[in-house]
């Protein structure tokens, strides 16, 4: 068997270890969208990714789950601040697998390399891990403000939406505002980009004072699943007030008006 063959069938064993967590997860309040398993737990929202293949010579499968926690509240001030209203009503799986999420903040990881054979025993190995993962998540939580769990990450700077959105959501909306500030105008920033700081601390001040617009526009992806978010903004359609008449007496004036 080749390289190649042995990666591909380590896909195949991730895949069927990831399906098959559906069987253990039942009445536990966790559920699974793609490589993704999530859980709402009143106000937060717990994460999991499935990884895995092979180690790179191939010769054995590997299986990586990495946990990580947000609050509920992140994901619709983020949404909000960038126009994207529609993402509010989308289900609970859109906080992990979609584009212009908030990304969750990394607690723990697990993986293995080891006897990975059976599918059944695998499945039942991250899962378990989940859980006990969840537990470090839910225990990391509790010591401090979330804010401050964010800043005192090892990577805090690849989490900087996050943060902001925690401390609007905890009532820090002044402290937000600088962080952004401060966040676009490092030594390191490229290039005069004065307009669009401007318009992201905008964005983000209309909604901490609640004036945010109701906005139409829709978190997409391209075809290399890279965010867009540059499309037409749609507006909802207006409802025809038209009382009294049927279908047909419509469609006929609406011909009537064209002709003329």
């Amino acid at each position: 068997m080749t390289l190649y063959q042995r990666q591909q069938c380590g896909q195949r064993f991730k895949d069927h270890t990831i399906k098959a967590l559906n069987a253990l997860m039942k009445g536990t309040g966790w559920k699974r969208n793609s490589a993704w398993v999530f859980k709402v737990e009143g106000d937060w929202y717990l994460t999991a990714f499935v990884t895995g293949g092979t180690t790179p010579d191939g010769l054995s499968n590997h299986l990586r789950v990495e946990m990580g926690i947000k609050p509920m509240a992140v994901d619709p001030i983020n949404w909000r601040a960038k126009g994207l209203h529609y993402n509010l009503g989308r289900p609970p799986s859109f906080r992990s697998n979609a584009a212009f999420k908030v990304p969750a903040l990394p607690i723990a990881e697990r993986q293995w390399s080891e006897g990975l054979t059976d599918v059944t025993k695998s499945s039942r190995m991250v899962f378990d891990s989940i859980l006990s993962m969840a537990d470090d998540a839910r225990r990391a939580v509790a010591t401090k403000p979330f804010s401050q769990l964010v800043s005192d990450h090892e990577h805090a700077d690849r989490y900087a939406a996050l943060k902001w959105a925690s401390l609007i959501s905890e009532g820090h909306g002044t402290r937000a505002i600088e962080a952004i500030k401060l966040h676009y105008r490092h030594p390191d920033s490229v290039g005069d980009a004065s307009s669009a700081v401007n318009d992201i601390v905008a964005a983000y001040q209309s909604v901490i004072d609640g004036t945010d617009a109701q906005g139409y526009r829709l978190a997409v992806t391209d075809i290399f699943g890279n965010p867009v978010s540059d499309g037409p903004i749609l507006q909802p359609l207006k409802k025809v007030e038209a009382k009294g008449t049927s279908w047909a007496d419509r469609l006929k004036a609406a011909l009537l008006r064209g002709s003329t």
